[in-house]
């Protein structure tokens, strides 16, 4: 059976409506032709529509009545045709906050929440990013017509320990982009993303996962200020230590009275 996407962050808002419902020719400038669309296309299949929070609010609507109705009608065609497809919503947003922010209309998160999986971020699950590494390798591999590198240990290490606040988008152009620079048949540390070559220490500071509301205390504003500097200048402690107004050795000290390991 048919397994039709739609990712509603990718269109302008105009042709979600028309890619997901379909058109009829001439019905609007550059309808050069009838478009049976995505409702159709996922006829006895399944329709899966990718970040439902950023589909326009009236268009929800819409959608929600071919739910409800089981039928619907194309762009500027009179006829009425039957929807027969299952499904499947996804977001990456906060679905409380969505609903909150009217990003997501109650109603159409009702009517599709028969069954919720959330799947946790990538960071909380590690044993997947093996297996994700060795398959975006070969992908990539395969599209620039290269020999499948080898992940150096340490790099390999640098993958594991990395947060990935993009989770597995943010995986993918990570090894897209060392395959592009591997030299020699191999991944090493400095064939990564600048961000994942930072100490783990830093990594939070460089997503500005640093607290920053009131209540620390002079010793959590010290430390949260040498991570910030330290992320800045890329763990180079000399750069760092000039940045923050103080020299080396007070820099190190400071670093052991924090317990700041890069």
């Amino acid at each position: 059976q048919p397994m039709v996407k739609l990712n509603c962050a990718a269109f302008p808002q105009t042709m979600i409506e028309g890619e997901l419902f379909g058109y009829v020719k001439g019905s609007f400038t550059g309808a050069t032709h009838d478009f049976p669309g995505m409702i159709a296309a996922a006829d006895g299949g399944t329709l899966f529509l990718d970040e439902i929070s950023d589909m326009p609010a009236d268009l929800q609507t819409r959608f929600l009545r071919v739910l409800q109705e089981r039928e619907y009608r194309p762009l500027g065609s009179t006829q009425t045709m039957k929807a027969n497809f299952r499904a499947i919503a996804a977001t990456n947003r906060s679905i409380p906050d969505s609903l909150a922010e009217n990003r997501l209309r109650s109603d159409l998160y009702y009517r599709l929440n028969t069954f919720q999986i959330e799947v946790p971020p990538l960071r909380k699950r590690k044993e997947d990013i093996p297996p994700l590494i060795a398959q975006f390798v070969s992908q990539f591999s395969q599209q620039l017509g290269k020999p499948e590198p080898d992940v150096s240990p340490d790099a390999f290490q640098k993958l594991l320990d990395y947060s990935w606040a993009g989770n597995v988008r943010e995986l993918q152009n990570a090894i897209e982009y060392a395959v592009v620079l591997a030299r020699q048949g191999v991944i090493g540390v400095k064939e990564l993303p600048a961000e994942i070559q930072l100490p783990p220490a830093l990594q939070q500071t460089e997503l500005g996962g640093l607290p920053r509301k009131g209540g620390q205390t002079l010793d959590d504003l010290e430390r949260n200020a040498i991570l910030q500097a330290l992320a800045e200048c890329r763990g180079n402690k000399k750069k760092a230590a000039e940045l923050l107004g103080i020299q080396r050795p007070t820099l190190y000290n400071k670093l052991k009275r924090y317990a700041i390991e890069l």
